[in-house]
């Protein structure tokens, strides 16, 4: 089973902060497979995470500063912070290559909004915010097709029934791209921004590093 770009990127979101049960959740309800079709998929994406070159870059880094007699605190924050930058900066690159690669050889169809999804996103302050995500209807060879975003706003982005440009993938027009600039550049912009502020923090937290500590002194 082939996973949207926004698919994939929502699911290496939630692998990169250990939430795998809510990748499993989430690909049950966008892809309509068993509990065990999704955690198979969702341990195929982790496997894959876990062999790219920055993740195991990452690792070695880590266990190399773990194990040194002494050690810079601020060096090592520093260069997990360089690390995750260039992870998410990583991933924006592939997002936006696997974007224009679907887009090359898509179809452009005519899909309208035809519902949303609503639910209630917990807020750090302990309140909640009512959430929507978009259901898009479209035809492609003589048949119909829905699509359910994988992007939310805190209120409707668009109305019913709006006519909207979809891409569909010829070789399985369940695959598809909603040819508007937020849906297709949403999670890339998002990842990147991120990613230049981890990776500037972690160098300017590795560049002026503190005070050097003896390994005995910090925690494992």
């Amino acid at each position: 089973m082939i996973l949207t770009p926004e698919q994939k990127e929502h699911a290496t979101e939630l692998i990169e902060m250990g939430n795998k049960l809510e990748v499993v959740r989430y690909f049950q309800e966008t892809l309509n497979v068993t509990a065990e079709q999704a955690l198979v998929l969702a341990e195929k994406l982790e496997e894959e995470l876990e062999a790219s070159p920055l993740h195991e870059k990452f690792k070695s880094l880590q266990q190399e500063l773990l194990q040194k007699p002494g050690m810079n605190v601020g060096r090592v924050v520093g260069s997990v912070f360089l690390s995750l930058g260039g992870i998410m900066l990583f991933i924006m690159a592939y997002l936006i290559i696997s974007n224009n690669q679907f887009a090359q050889r898509a179809i452009p169809v005519k899909g309208k909004v035809i519902g949303y999804e609503s639910y209630e996103s917990s807020n750090d302050d302990g309140g909640s915010t009512m959430m929507y995500r978009p259901t898009f209807s479209y035809a492609f060879a003589g048949k119909t097709y829905t699509h359910q975003s994988s992007t939310s706003s805190s209120s409707p982005s668009y109305d019913i029934d709006e006519e909207v440009d979809v891409l569909v993938d010829p070789q399985d027009p369940q695959e598809i791209l909603i040819d508007r600039f937020w849906e297709r550049w949403f999670a890339p912009m998002l990842l990147g921004f991120m990613g230049l502020m981890f990776a500037g923090a972690g160098y300017l937290v590795y560049r002026f590093a503190g005070k050097q500590f003896p390994a005995s002194t910090v925690s494992p």
